[in-house]
C-alpha cells in the first residue's frame, strides 16, 4: 500500500533543512533528557535523521512510520539499536507488535503530530507506551491558532498535553527555520506519564 510521503522519500535527506531541523531537536532534547541506556520510540521517524542522532546514545530505538520507502532509507543507515516498523500507530499494532510489548522511556515526535487527522487521540495512544516516568517530546511547526492547516498552536498542544494527564508539562519555542515561505517557529512540548 502506498503512502503520501513515499514519493518524498528518496530525496528527504538530501534536503540540507532535514539535517539542520533534526541537529536542532536533538540539542533540544538533551537539554531536557539524559538519553543513556534509555528505550525510545521515534514515532512518525521519516527517513531516521532524528533517530540517527539519537541511536549512539541510548540503548535501543523503535522507529515507525506509515511510509515504507522512508523506512526502507532508515533502513540503509544500518543502525544496529535501531528496530523499525512501517505502520500507522494503532492499539491494534501495540498490542500484535512484540516491540510494544514493554514501555519506553521516552517517546519523540519530529514534525509528525501537526500533520496527524486526530492528534489528541493520538497523543493518547503515545502516552499508553510510555513507562510511568517516561517522557514525550515533540517538534512541530506552531501555528498562530488552529485554523492553521501546518502546524500547531500552543494552546491546543497545552491542552491535549493536559487532557492526556501529562505532568511537568512545558510548552516552548526553542528555534526557528528559514524556509522559502520565510522564518517558521518550532514549536516543542514535553511531559511526563504520571
Amino acid at each position: 500500500m502506498s503512502n503520501e510521503w513515499d514519493e518524498y522519500a528518496e530525496g528527504w535527506d538530501i534536503d540540507p533543512s532535514v539535517e539542520v531541523y533534526a541537529n536542532k531537536a536533538f540539542a533540544e532534547l538533551v537539554k531536557k533528557v539524559n538519553l543513556d541506556a534509555l528505550t525510545v520510540l521515534d514515532f512518525g521517524c521519516g527517513t531516521g535523521a532524528l533517530t540517527q542522532l539519537i541511536s549512539p546514545e541510548v540503548k535501543n530505538i523503535v522507529a515507525i512510520d506509515p511510509s515504507s520507502e522512508m523506512i526502507k532509507c532508515l533502513d540503509k543507515k544500518s543502525l544496529k539499536n535501531v528496530a523499525t516498523i512501517s505502520d500507522y500507530l494503532s492499539e491494534g499494532i501495540i498490542k500484535k507488535h512484540s516491540r510494544f510489548h514493554d514501555k519506553f522511556d521516552l517517546v519523540v515526535a519530529s514534525s509528525v503530530c501537526g500533520f496527524l487527522p486526530s492528534y489528541e487521540e493520538t497523543l493518547t495512544l503515545l502516552k499508553s507506551v510510555l513507562k510511568v516516568g517516561g517522557t514525550f517530546i515533540q517538534w512541530d511547526w506552531l501555528a498562530e491558532d488552529d485554523s492553521s492547516s501546518m502546524g500547531l498552536s500552543e494552546a491546543r498542544v497545552r491542552q491535549a498535553f493536559e487532557s492526556n494527564q501529562f505532568i511537568d508539562i512545558q510548552v516552548t519555542s526553542p528555534f526557528i527555520m528559514e524556509s522559502s515561505k520565510g522564518k517558521m517557529s518550532v514549536l516543542m512540548a514535553c511531559g511526563k506519564n504520571a
